[in-house]
């Protein structure tokens, strides 16, 4: 496997100060902005240039996919010259009509400045007293209620931007945040079932993209690896769901992923792709994404990693971006 065709299985981040060369070192699959690299839609939109070009120049098999997560509410990356968004539990007391329009608008502002990829929507179902990282992200804490509207919100927005449902198999109950601790969920198989309905619904609605949450389950799997890097619940999600796009990690620096207060990304990123995860997220630093390619290269030659699911990967990937004009 060359080092492009490995490369397609990461997204990086771009600093504040919009340096770019990082991309043309490593000529990622994806890129991922955050408020940092927010401005006016002008301003994003030559940023967006200039990542498209580093990327070229870097070898890249095809065009980057470009995220960014444009929930509402208190998670909205973009906001000078962009629609305000409100918290999807407000929207959805607005209706259906309301969640498909706003998400249509969304979408079409993202695609105007070179975003394609909206890390939306937020499919968790927040239940537990403790919870503080989903909360009004949330459509409902009433699963079906969650479901329709999150179905609703993929049509909105998929003509324009590639969806993401989030964070398989759902973060709503935990009472900790998975950017500073692991979250721990006491259900069991059976008691998912409700968790899973709205991400049910939007494969039905014909999502592209699921991200995986770093949330143990270990009446599921029997030890506290998180989901994201484990094959029984990728296995949930591919076989018993039938998801067939793609599955992007969350950024593998959260807390929830070290040990000992330290995180080995070439380490995590070899288990995240074993498990069955397609691309990989680096949000902040270039260097552990440098880690994780090199750990990768040398986890197809060591034979750790199977050459032939990598490819099923980037073939994912590749679908995605032709799917978008990408490819």
């Amino acid at each position: 496997m060359t080092p492009q065709e490995i490369s397609q299985l990461l997204m990086i981040g771009v600093p504040a100060d919009g340096d770019v060369s990082h991309l043309r070192e490593l000529a990622p699959g994806g890129v991922i902005l955050f408020g940092r690299n927010a401005g006016k839609p002008a301003e994003v939109r030559r940023l967006t240039r200039a990542i498209e070009a580093a990327v070229r120049e870097g070898g890249a098999l095809s065009a980057p996919l470009i995220a960014v997560d444009q929930e509402g509410g208190r998670v909205q990356r973009f906001t000078d010259g962009f629609t305000a968004i409100p918290s999807m539990r407000e929207l959805a007391s607005q209706g259906a009509n309301a969640v498909e329009l706003m998400a249509a608008n969304v979408a079409a502002e993202l695609r105007a400045v070179g975003v394609n990829v909206n890390f939306a929507p937020v499919c968790d179902v927040p239940t537990h007293a403790d919870d503080t990282v989903i909360g009004n992200r949330a459509f409902s804490s009433d699963a079906i209620t969650a479901a329709s509207l999150a179905a609703e919100y993929v049509r909105g927005a998929q003509p324009s931007v590639l969806c993401v449902a989030k964070h398989f198999p759902g973060h709503g109950n935990v009472g900790v945040d998975s950017h500073f601790g692991l979250p721990i969920d006491s259900s069991t198989r059976s008691e998912m079932n409700d968790a899973l309905l709205p991400f049910r619904a939007t494969i039905g609605a014909n999502v592209g993209g699921v991200m995986m949450g770093h949330i143990a389950l270990p009446n599921v799997t029997g030890n506290n690896e998180p989901a994201s890097l484990s094959r029984e619940i990728i296995t949930i999600l591919r076989d018993e769901l039938r998801f067939r796009g793609m599955i992007f990690t969350d950024d593998l620096a959260m807390k929830a992923l070290s040990h000992n207060g330290e995180i080995d990304a070439g380490e995590i990123a070899v288990r995240a792709l074993s498990a069955g995860c397609d691309q990989l997220l680096f949000c902040h630093e270039a260097e552990p994404a440098r880690q994780a390619h090199e750990a990768i290269t040398r986890a197809l030659q060591d034979r750790v990693l199977d050459e032939a699911q990598l490819r099923q990967s980037i073939e994912r990937i590749q679908v995605a971006k032709r799917n978008l004009s990408l490819a």
